[in-house]
């Protein structure tokens, strides 16, 4: 079967195979040219925090030396030539990602653009044929070739293995053992290298591995890569020679004695506990270097959350002043910022917690200490010196129950009428301890609501115009004057006329709405006829109730 003669149907169907396989290979799809996008943005992002970096460093530098630091200088000048040699290579790559960009896009001044403005992110040949040539075998040279930027990147880390290498034991600049290594190894990894092979196992170059046949929005990120590597080696160079320099090493000048309690609060017959200890900070302290920070930070960034702010510091020390209001719990939450000797910043989280309590002085009315059925019954519990998660609070009769809304805040619900209970106890280091007397509750069913007809209340007798009275098509409950969130609603009633010609049968009417026999008798209202509702029943929190007879006149 393998050696069948294919016919001219079958050669074509293979021909067309080969040929679509062809461009899916050659296609890129829309959601690879955009994650090529956003990873080149984020890079160009981590270049200008680098060189943000190094030029704080840089200026940390001057600082010293204008303080009479004359040992730092030697690395200062190293520093300013690590940052020459970098800014060169990197304005390279960026003349270089120019000049890919106005090629490919034949247009002048693309160089300008963002990334994701380039409408031809997908084009593979043109980037290939500025930077590698026709002929992948023997890639060109000269002016904006893949060559040349090999040469540069390699020319860029002789250089600066040349000046490591002489500063190592250098007396004035020497170099810890292990900082050493550590850049000769960055240094190793960014020198470009031919130890690539494609999938058939075949030796391919560097300049292949990187720019043949890719698409503008690969080669552009490729090169942003680069100049992030050059900003990390610029950066990680200019910190490890400041550190070797010892410029960042701030004296500790301020010392004294702290006391922190477990609580400044203590209760008869609870001890007193706290820990004492010796602080140490320095005066030079200032926010380039340490940092108060209360609130939340992105500790990657530096980028301080909604809310944060920086606190002032008094000799190497925060200062938090936070106003307060209400009776509760608060917690209170922060970072310091410290710039270690390595110039890099570090986060340390510290918390605590504090009780925000009312003032001294209680006023209780004595006659209205109550609870309602069939409602949500809000209370607020606090105890001087005591945090709220540190209270067991229970309720005792009338089928209560208590519901922990945190922060001092329970709901109550009862479910009969009579008295109920809250004691109020505290979780201590020797156990529970109640907090004052019990309070007693007088538990009660909610008032009924007066009756709503034609959108006005009544607890009895109404006058009504012609118009509204004829109008009505329901009966209703005014709950508006309750303190409570408690469903009420008329279940039924009758409802009668009496006109000059005598009293109307009566019209069952259930819930609120009235029935059409009903509404075609109040259509034939006259003025002085009298309606009357009867046997009303209505529903108050969850209990059905009689509610008086009520009288309308109609003027």
């Amino acid at each position: 079967m393998s050696h069948a003669k294919e016919t001219p149907r079958q050669k074509m169907i293979g021909m067309m195979y080969l040929v679509l396989t062809c461009l899916l290979a050659l296609n890129v799809s829309k959601e690879v040219l955009e994650g090529f996008v956003t990873i080149n943005e984020s890079i160009e992002n981590t270049n200008k925090n680098f060189a943000t970096n190094t030029k704080l460093m840089m200026e940390a530098l001057e600082e010293a030396i204008k303080n009479g630091r004359n040992e730092v200088k030697p690395y200062y000048e190293k520093s300013k030539e690590t940052v020459k040699l970098s800014e060169d290579a990197f304005n390279y790559v960026a003349d270089l990602k120019k000049e890919v960009k106005q090629y490919t896009e034949d247009v002048k001044g693309a160089d300008t653009m963002r990334l994701s403005a380039i409408e031809k992110l997908d084009d593979f040949d043109k980037p290939t044929f500025l930077l590698i040539g026709s002929d992948e075998t023997k890639p060109k040279t000269g002016k904006y070739s893949a060559k040349e930027l090999r040469q540069t990147m390699q020319n860029y880390s002789d250089a600066l293995n040349k000046m490591i290498d002489n500063m190592k034991d250098k007396p004035g600049s020497m170099l810890p053992e292990k900082d050493y290594l550590v850049m000769k190894d960055k240094l190793k990894l960014f020198t470009p290298h031919d130890n690539f092979k494609d999938k058939e196992g075949k030796p391919v170059s560097w300049e292949f591995k990187n720019f043949y046949n890719m698409p503008l929005a690969a080669v552009i990120t490729n090169l942003s890569k680069i100049q992030s590597d050059i900003k990390s080696i610029e950066a990680g160079m200019v910190n490890t020679f400041a550190a070797a320099s010892g410029k960042l090493t701030l004296p500790m000048n301020e010392y004294s004695a702290r006391i922190v309690p477990v609580s400044q609060y203590v209760q008869s017959g609870t001890p007193f506990t706290a820990d004492v200890f010796l602080t140490a900070s320095s005066s030079h302290f200032d926010e380039n270097s340490m940092q108060f920070i209360l609130g939340d930070v992105d500790t990657a960034t530096g980028k301080l959350a909604d809310g944060a702010q920086i606190l002032p510091i008094d000799k190497g020390t925060g200062k938090i002043n936070i106003p307060t209001s209400g009776a509760g719990h608060r917690d209170v939450k922060g970072w310091i910022k410290l710039r270690n000797g390595n110039g890099i910043y570090e986060y340390f989280k510290y918390e605590n917690e504090f009780v925000v309590a009312n003032a001294a002085v209680a006023v209780s009315p004595d006659k209205m200490n109550v609870m309602y059925v069939g409602v949500d019954n809000p209370i607020t519990v606090s105890a001087a010196g005591i945090a709220p998660t540190d209270l067991v609070v229970n309720i005792k009769g009338c089928g209560g129950n208590l519901a922990n809304n945190g922060n001092g805040k329970y709901t109550a619900k009862v479910s009969s009428t009579g008295t109920c209970v809250v004691t109020v106890m505290a979780n201590t280091p020797t156990g529970l301890k109640q907090q004052g007397s019990p309070q007693v509750f007088r538990v009660k069913s909610l008032p009924s609501p007066p009756l709503k007809i034609a959108g006005k209340p009544t607890l009895g007798n109404l006058e009504l115009s012609l118009a509204l009275a004829k109008n009505m098509n329901s009966i209703g409950l005014d709950a508006s004057g309750f303190d409570f969130n408690a469903p009420c609603k008329v279940k039924e009633f009758t409802m009668n006329i009496v006109s000059a010609a005598g009293l109307s049968q009566d019209y069952k009417c259930v819930g609120n709405q009235l029935t059409p026999q009903a509404l075609a008798a109040l259509s034939r209202l006259k003025p002085g006829n009298k309606i009357y509702f009867e046997n009303i029943k209505i529903q108050v929190a969850g209990e059905t109730r009689d509610f008086p007879p009520a009288k309308v006149v109609v003027k």
